[in-house]
C-alpha cells in the first residue's frame, strides 16, 4: 500500500513500546462521512420531534374527549333501549313518531311504518330451561334465527338473575358486568360473544349460589348486536319449587315467560 494512501496514528508514552495504528485513507473518509450522516439524522429527528410534539399532545387530548363523548352516547343508547323494553313490557301504546323518539335505535331497526310492534329481530330466544343444584343455578336456552338474515351477524349476550323478593332487588349477572339500578348491563361488549346464527344454537349460563337458601325469582336474557343495539330482551319467571326440591336427577324444569 502506498504511503500517501495510508494514515498512521502513533501513541507513545515515556516508557514501553509506542502503539501505531494505520488505516487506509478511504476508510477514514468513509467513516467520517458516515458519522456525520448519523449525527445529522439524529439532529433532524430531534427537531422533528420538538416540532410535532405539541400537535401530538393536542390530538391525544381530542382523542380522549371523543372517547368520553362516545361513552356518554353509548350510555344514552343503552338507557333508551331499556326504556323501550320497559314500555313494551308495560303494554304502553304509542303512536309512530312519539314511540320512535323515545326508543331510539330500537325503533330505527323497525319497519318504515314507525311501529315498534312491526319490528322482527333477526334472532329470538327459545327452549328456555333451568337447572338448580346445591351450589349453582343454570339456564339453558337456544338462540334461533328469524326475520331478515342480513341483520343476523351475531352479537353479545347476558343472563341477569334477580330476586325481586329482596329489597333492594338483588341482581347477579353472567358474565360479570356492572349493572344499573334496573339490572341493565352497563357495557354490552362485556357479554358472551355469539356468532351468526344460521338455524339455532344452544347456550348455557350459570351463577353460583352462596348458600342453599339463596334463590332467584326471575332471569332476564339480553341479546345485543355487534354495535350495541338491543336485539332481544326476554324475562322468565323461575319456579320456587325447583329451589325447594334440589336433588340429583330432577331434570330441567321449563321456565315460564312473562
Amino acid at each position: 500500500m502506498k504511503p500517501q494512501n495510508t494514515l498512521t496514528v502513533i501513541i507513545s508514552r515515556n516508557y514501553g513500546h509506542p502503539i501505531s495504528l494505520s488505516l487506509p485513507v478511504w476508510r477514514v473518509y468513509f467513516g467520517g462521512m458516515l458519522l456525520v450522516l448519523v449525527l445529522t439524522g439524529m439532529a433532524l429527528m430531534s427537531v422533528l420531534f420538538l416540532a410535532t410534539y405539541p400537535r401530538v399532545r393536542v390530538l391525544e387530548q381530542q382523542r380522549d374527549a371523543l372517547k368520553s363523548e362516545r361513552d356518554a352516547l353509548r350510555s344514552q343508547l343503552l338507557s333508551a333501549n331499556q326504556q323501550a323494553f320497559d314500555l313494551k313490557d308495560a303494554g304502553t301504546a304509542l303512536n309512530g313518531e312519539r314511540e320512535a323518539a323515545r326508543i331510539g335505535a330500537y325503533v330505527a331497526r323497525a319497519s318504515t311504518s314507525g311501529s315498534a310492534s312491526d319490528y322482527l329481530p333477526p334472532v329470538e330466544i327459545t327452549s328456555v330451561k333451568t337447572k338448580v343444584d346445591r351450589t349453582t343455578v343454570e339456564i339453558v336456552f337456544r338462540i334461533t334465527a328469524q326475520g331478515d338474515p342480513v341483520r343476523n351477524r351475531g352479537g353479545f349476550l347476558f343472563a341477569i338473575f334477580e330476586n325481586v323478593d329482596l329489597r333492594p332487588v338483588k341482581f347477579v349477572a353472567s358474565p360479570t358486568v356492572n349493572l344499573n339500578a334496573e339490572g341493565f348491563p352497563a357495557t354490552y361488549k362485556s357479554g358472551v360473544r355469539f356468532s351468526r346464527v344460521r338455524k339455532s344454537v344452544t347456550y348455557r349460563r350459570k351463577v353460583r349460589r352462596r348458600s342453599q337458601d339463596e334463590y332467584f325469582t326471575h332471569v332476564t336474557l339480553y341479546l345485543f348486536s355487534l354495535r350495541g343495539g338491543l336485539l332481544v330482551k326476554d324475562r322468565f319467571e323461575l319456579e320456587r319449587e325447583i329451589f325447594n326440591k334440589v336433588a340429583a336427577g330432577t331434570g330441567f324444569p321449563q321456565a315460564r315467560s312473562i
